[in-house]
């Protein structure tokens, strides 16, 4: 026998839908800003109203999948991981990421060669 799930009510979906877009949007802006792009550059890119891309990164709005499809075009990167709990990330964008962290950071770049120097 299927066991039917309990229903929800309306404030609980809801709460649920604005937990979800404002994930999202978190999702969105992670991506973006790995691949160091302001939201006027990625609006741009995307052919979309940086106050619309504001929106969604606020978890304010959900996107189209029209809109949705734009954004991971520009960001290049599959729709899918923009709902994945660990992203599929690039190695040159981790690459870049590390070196950055690095540069700004000398404690954290002589832990990151001793952990690599102890691993080769």
């Amino acid at each position: 026998m299927v066991k039917r799930a309990e229903n929800i009510s309306e404030k609980e979906f809801e709460e649920k839908l604005s937990s979800f877009k404002i994930l999202f949007g978190k999702r969105i802006k992670y991506f973006r800003e790995l691949k160091n792009f302001t939201q006027e550059y990625l609006a741009e890119l995307a052919n979309i109203e940086q106050s619309s891309l504001s929106n969604i990164e606020r978890g304010r709005v959900y996107p189209s999948v029209e809109t949705l499809c734009r954004l991971a075009f520009a960001l290049d990167v599959q729709p899918y991981q923009f709902y994945t709990v660990k992203p599929e990330i690039p190695v040159q964008d981790i690459i870049k990421e590390m070196s950055t962290a690095m540069y700004r950071d000398k404690k954290l770049a002589d832990l990151i060669y001793k952990f690599f120097r102890t691993i080769l």
